[in-house]
């Protein structure tokens, strides 16, 4: 055996080590997904041939073994190759809450000016931090590099990114503690300098509360705002703009970037959705972003609205475009990305706590003409989607985008099934069965 053909030989044996799961095809992405029923981070790779698409559920090695009554998982994130995954219980903190920093298993390959995710290693647990001193986190945002965890009992929260993770001494020196908003905490950052962290209160002093927080060169400066209404659960930032979800429409402020604003000088801009059929005003729960817009959900059943705003405007407004559903339906927060061709889009799922069954996926071309303005918003034809599995605030549908934006791959927590689909014809190309409960989603892919 000569040399070469020995290295060509251990290459090839390395290769298909590192590709055992799936020898045949090619990894489309990488997927990770919760399993409510065993809280519990599962993974498969995605990979296609000539005769479809294969996907292999995988348990991730060293993932802690949670309590299934008192624990859950929450939102997860991730960034440079790193997922971050928020862990609550039902005793405010007191039986082991945090997080779990998984290492996905994936590689940047340089390609000239662009990259590709390559996975020659499955994913593992890079480090945790659960105890009785992480304040019940149940929001768990990335802003930029960062990872931004509300540590709602602690009345503060945590930011640290994928470098400060790998490179602690301990879990506990990975991230670094700010104090800023209370009860059931909601975040914004905007450009890595200052955090405006909500108060979740309707009533009292505390109402309509949003501590401004200066982080980086700007730590130690900070002021307190204040919405009309209170009841603030959702933020974002967007464009130079800080957005909030009080009880009543929307407010908004511009993002103080060097954090010496006087606090009796911020306007706090209102404005309004409209009103339900008792008059009420119309709010949200969360927003999504997408380049310089701000896109969320409002009202319910035959009254459901998909809305937009520019946060590029000097004086924003808000557009919605009418989604009429069931009299059981409402819709979640939309999910948004790119199509094909870079096309903006939103993933809308209309989901039923009576009727399951009859949950539905809608496609919104958000940009039909190409103009950069979302007013011509279009709806798809609703697509049959397996039954969500609602229980408080779990069992909901989750999606993400695949390659190219041709396809997605979506969670049925009611059937346990992960489906893909295609977002040229709306066709489902592939089903796949699951164990448990698969609810959150999240990929690596290009």
């Amino acid at each position: 055996m000569t040399i070469r053909t020995f290295i060509l030989t251990l290459a090839a044996l390395s290769w298909c080590g590192n590709s055992n799961l799936h020898a045949e095809g090619r990894t489309i992405a990488r997927l990770f997904w919760q399993d409510h029923s065993s809280a519990a981070l599962k993974w498969g790779d995605l990979q296609k041939t000539k005769a479809g698409y294969s996907l292999e559920e995988r348990a991730i090695e060293g993932f802690p073994k949670l309590d299934v009554d008192e624990q859950t998982l929450v939102q997860m994130q991730i960034d440079d190759g790193l997922l971050v995954v928020g862990v609550r219980d039902e005793a405010d903190g007191d039986i082991g809450s945090g997080w779990v920093a998984i290492e996905s298993g994936a590689t940047q390959e340089a390609h000239g000016d662009h990259f590709h995710w390559r996975f020659p290693a499955p994913p593992s647990v890079h480090s945790q931090l659960i105890d009785d001193g992480q304040g019940n986190p149940a929001h768990l945002y990335r802003y930029g590099q960062s990872f931004v965890m509300a540590n709602d009992q602690r009345n503060g929260f945590t930011v640290m990114n994928a470098k400060s993770v790998r490179q602690a001494k301990t879990p506990a020196a990975a991230g670094q503690f700010h104090e800023g908003g209370g009860g059931h905490i909601t975040l914004a950052v905007a450009d890595g300098k200052v955090a405006y962290s909500t108060w979740i209160h309707g009533q009292g002093d505390d109402a309509g509360r949003v501590d401004v927080v200066g982080l980086a060169e700007n730590k130690g400066k900070g002021y307190r705002l204040d919405c009309p209404t209170g009841g603030l659960h959702g933020a974002t930032s967007c464009n130079g703009k800080v957005f909030f979800a009080p009880a009543e429409g929307i407010c908004w402020v511009e993002a103080d970037l060097e954090v010496d604003d006087a606090a009796d000088s911020v306007q706090v801009n209102q404005l309004e959705i409209g009103t339900d059929s008792d008059g009420n005003p119309l709010r949200t729960g969360a927003f999504a972003t997408l380049g310089d817009k701000v896109v969320f959900t409002s009202g319910k059943a035959d009254q459901s609205l998909l809305c937009f705003i520019d946060a590029s405007s000097d004086q924003p407004k808000i557009q919605s475009m009418p989604m009429e559903l069931a009299s059981d339906q409402s819709l979640r927060t939309p999910i948004v990305g790119k199509g094909s061709g870079g096309r903006p889009l939103a993933l809308c799922f209309a989901e039923s706590k009576v009727a399951p069954e009859n949950d539905q996926l809608y496609v919104v071309e958000l940009d039909p003409d190409g103009n950069g303005d979302f007013s011509d918003a279009k709806a798809g034809a609703p697509i049959a989607v397996g039954p969500s599995q609602i229980e408080g605030h779990f069992g909901h549908h989750d999606a993400v985008f695949l390659p190219r934006g041709r396809q997605i791959a979506i969670t049925n927590p009611g059937d346990a099934s992960l489906w893909v689909i295609s977002l040229t014809d709306q066709s489902v190309q592939a089903k796949f069965d699951c164990e448990g409960m698969p609810t959150s989603l999240a990929s690596i892919s290009d």
